[in-house]
């Protein structure tokens, strides 16, 4: 774009309300900062070399929360205003200011919030029970506006040269890894004495602002670990080192395992891993310095559970892995989250897959992928990418569909294309827009470029018709006979809960190009399904059938019967347990959908008896926890014995007692079948036994294995009292790792007793709890089988509090298990009340909740009756 096709505005009329103007353009950020840690307060001073595209007397950048005490342009004095309502600075010029560059110049002060946004204060109490500060950031998306004035876009990358100053005894970060250290001694205005270190940091590789970071405070790092000559090391609070080992060892193998990956080396200097006591988020990719919540990068593998050290894995190579993808190659605009989030998500699971491939995360990502087709089921989902325009559109997009369902269509991608041609278009990419900022298309055109040497492949058509219309596809299965020939007929419409929807988009004919892999015995082929229908002819017409073969396939599948009583007991025992897993959860679905009774479904799993396979225990659990939110009673009692039918041979065949080389998948397995067979199936010997077992592990926390003891305390707490409840509650103050004090604070809402619930609702409240943690235990509280209602009425007493006090991307976090009180009643009381008090950083989302609600209250009206009848035997089946 040349300079004359650029115009600046004139007045603030002109202006796009989301969207600044862009004939100012940023190239370098010098940035000095001094936060007063006790005060909670900060000043700083940015220069920013701008270099201007049009002549104009008006120049806009972002800035909110700040006190500007001073502004110029190329030295000279400027008159300026802020605009909180739209979060900018405007810069008004006596004299024109002609093309070419020029330098802004700008003082300000600010104040370190408690809101964790922008340039916020975290705090944490030592072995001695002093508290400390410390001030750290987060950006994303649009909250370095807060920190200091910018063109707070993710297209006006620049470089970043920070220099903080504070005290000589605490630890400074920044981006860049530090160049010098210079004291800086005397007095101030008031006599004071002043001892304070300036650090200077080298500059950034250019970048967007949303990926600076700072943090300053009393901490400490450990040794650098050096990774094909980058530096990484985890930066902790006094005390934790101890836990660093397994963070940085996952960490080093998954950066070295991305450098071979994208085949371009690590784009930065340095790297430190963050641990912080207070986050919002999980984690947060800033380049070089990356930051997390503790639990998500200290742990303790000799006391956690293989899904604590699977989180802390798959966080810190999400986080790694968005160094090239997001950082280096950036979207535009923020539409294009979703790539940078779904596609680190692919690499996360494919970096941990080959760090434990005993885990069998590829595996394991089949329920966080259910998640995503939950949602996607409704008539109130989304397209994967769609119009952002303001700030709270952006904040929106940070949901399963983003991370999930993106993950999962770019598995189906890699997995149809094969794993070396989508490697092949990954690199091209990268290379190509390599420092700069790309749409989504520009991916699928370097992928479709990169495979069309051996054969081609219609890359950007098939993705399109996946991320530009909501939904996904049910795939039917059925079967044509004409004479001896035989013929798979596989046809698709998009799956719905809501017939009406149903209805809606097959009269629209929406439909998918679809990658589907079938097997056919042990013939396996690979098709793209682009109409309505498509027909393969067999050669084996007896054989069993699996459609998705492989798992990969983000559709589900509706087998003709005859097919479905191919893969009968003995059959199940030959597929590969994503594929029975999907059996499963498809069939759940499809009782949610009305096309299954849930008698039927309970039915069903009883070929399933042979299962030793955590992932498929894992559906199968979630579907018997589901149907027993359906009946109460006499009726619940009768489930309960069925459900113990079913788990207790199979923990009675791998044991309590893990063996010295049993794998992590069966100690998880044991955990979960533990908790299964005590709480939803009601044996009153496993529950003894686990009340015996936390005994031990009170007074000898080695003697019991993790899996066992966190379902020990599941179970006790489950089937607690007010004693057992005190225990809990000491438990976690004294708790001695992250996972730990989790652990033992969300027990506290397991309590099947409405007061004791009440209790937990009003304790996450107090002080004790950080309000990054709050929203999960009420959300637990609320998730409450019986007594759910308790704490919906609590949130609703709190409402105001709570949105003034967590962060704002976790309310709705906070109120997504709404949808499990299942009552008429409570349906519209829910409803009345979000009427009056919306969500409007996450409209979507919030509709997305109450549908389910309405479509969890229907199920129930459903099945209630008809499953109470099966349940007490009164219906003849």
């Amino acid at each position: 774009m040349t300079p004359t096709t650029i115009l600046a505005p004139h007045d603030r009329r002109e202006l796009d309300p989301y969207r600044l103007p862009r004939h100012v353009i940023p190239s370098r950020y010098e940035l000095r900062l001094e936060p007063h840690l006790d005060a909670a307060t900060f000043v700083g001073r940015v220069i920013i070399n701008v270099e201007v595209l049009a002549p104009t007397r008006f120049i806009v950048l972002n800035a909110v929360d700040l006190d500007i005490t001073g502004a110029f342009l190329a030295g000279a004095s400027a008159a300026w205003s802020l605009d909180d309502s739209v979060e900018r600075l405007y810069l008004e010029l006596d004299n024109e200011q002609p093309i070419g560059p020029t330098t802004i110049d700008i003082t300000f002060r600010g104040t370190l919030n408690d809101k964790l946004r922008g340039f916020y204060r975290s705090t944490y109490t030592d072995a001695h029970g002093q508290a400390h500060v410390v001030a750290t950031t987060q950006m994303q998306s649009t909250d370095c506006r807060r920190a200091f004035p910018c063109f707070d876009e993710p297209d006006f990358k620049a470089v970043f040269a920070v220099t903080l100053i504070t005290n000589p005894d605490h630890l400074a970060i920044s981006n860049g890894p530090e160049i010098s250290r210079k004291d800086i001694a005397g007095t101030d205005g008031l006599g004071n004495d002043i001892n304070k270190v300036a650090v200077t940091f080298a500059d950034t590789m250019i970048m967007s602002t949303y990926l600076v970071a700072f943090v300053v405070g009393p901490l400490e790092a450990t040794p650098a670990v050096d990774v094909g000559g980058v530096p990484l090391r985890i930066v902790h609070v006094p005390g934790k080192g101890h836990l660093t080992a397994f963070g940085l060892d996952v960490g080093a193998k998954s950066l070295q395992w991305f450098v071979d990956y994208y085949g371009i080396p690590y784009p930065d200097a340095k790297i430190d891993m963050i641990a912080l006591p207070d986050f919002a988020a999980g984690a947060m990719e800033n380049v070089g310095c990356i930051t997390y919540r503790e639990s998500l990068l200290l742990v303790d593998p000799a006391t956690s559970t293989q899904m604590e050290q699977q989180n802390v894995a798959d966080v810190v190579s999400h986080e790694l892995a968005h160094m090239w993808f997001g950082d280096l190659v950036t979207m535009k605009w923020w539409n294009g989250i979703w790539l940078n989030e779904a596609f680190a998500t692919f690499m996360e699971i494919a970096a941990v897959d080959d760090y434990r491939p005993d885990w069998t995360r590829w595996t394991n990502f089949s329920l966080e992928r259910s998640v995503a087709f939950e949602t996607d089921s409704l008539e109130n989902t989304r397209s994967v990418e769609f119009e952002v325009r303001s700030p709270q559109d952006c904040e929106g997009m940070f949901d399963v569909l983003t991370y999930q369902k993106g993950g999962a269509l770019l598995r189906m991608l890699e997995q149809y294309l094969g794993a070396a041609r989508f490697r092949s278009g990954i690199r091209l990419y990268l290379a190509r827009h390599s420092y700069g900022n790309t749409e989504t298309s520009d991916l699928w055109d370097a992928i479709e470029e990169a495979v069309a040497h051996d054969g081609g492949e219609p890359v950007r058509s098939l993705m399109d018709s996946w991320i530009w219309q909501p939904g996904y596809p049910l795939i039917s299965a059925n079967l044509e006979h004409d004479g001896p020939t035989t013929t798979l007929v596989l046809s698709q419409q998009r799956f719905s809960f809501s017939e009406s929807a149903v209805a809606t988009v097959t009269s629209n004919d929406q439909r998918w190009l679809v990658p589907i892999q079938v097997r056919i015995g042990s013939h396996e082929s690979k098709h793209l399904l682009n109409e309505t229908s498509l027909r393969i002819p067999l050669t084996d017409a007896q054989s069993a059938i699996v459609v998705n073969s492989g798992g990969h396939g983000f559709y589900r599948v509706a087998y003709a019967t005859d097919l479905l009583q191919r893969l009968d007991h003995t059959t199940l025992s030959t597929l590969a347990t994503i594929e029975r897993y999907a059996l499963v959860d498809d069939s759940w679905n499809a009782v949610v959908a009305g096309r299954l009774s849930a008698a039927d479904f309970v039915s069903f799993l009883t070929a399933f008896s042979g299962e030793r396979d955590y992932a498929v225990w894992q559906i199968m659990a979630q579907g018997l926890r589901a149907c027993g939110r359906l009946v109460d009673g006499p009726a619940y009692t009768a489930f309960q014995e069925r459900v113990r039918s079913l788990v207790a041979p199979v923990l009675d065949d791998i044991g309590w007692d893990p063996s010295p080389a049993e794998d992590d998948l069966r100690s998880k397995l044991r955990g979960l079948l533990i908790g299964l067979l005590a709480i939803s199936g009601g044996d009153i010997a496993t529950r003894e036994r686990c009340r015996a077992i936390f005994a031990t592990y009170r007074s000898n926390a080695q003697a019991v294995h993790p899996e066992v003891a966190a379902a020990a305390i599941s179970v006790t707490a489950t089937t607690g009292n007010a004693a057992d409840f005190d225990t809990l509650l000491e438990c976690f103050r004294t708790g001695q790792t992250p996972q730990e004090r989790l652990r033992f604070l969300y027990s506290l809402s397991e309590f099947d007793d409405p007061q004791l619930l009440q209790r937990t609702c009003e304790f996450a409240l107090s002080h004790e709890v950080k309000s990054q943690d709050a929203p999960f235990v009420l959300a637990r509280c609320l998730a409450s089988r019986s007594h759910g209602a308790v704490a919906w009425s609590f949130i609703k007493s709190k409402w105001d509090y709570a949105v003034t006090s967590f962060p704002s991307n976790s309310i709705v976090r906070m109120i997504d298990p709404v949808k499990y009180l299942n009552t008429p009643t409570l349906l519209a009381d829910v409803r009345a009340f979000f009427t009056a008090h919306p969500i409007p950083q996450a409209t979507k989302t919030l509709d997305q909740i109450l549908e389910r609600h309405d479509v969890n209250t229907r199920l129930r009206v459903r099945e209630e009756s008809r499953f109470s009848s099966f349940l007490l035997g009164n219906e003849t089946r």
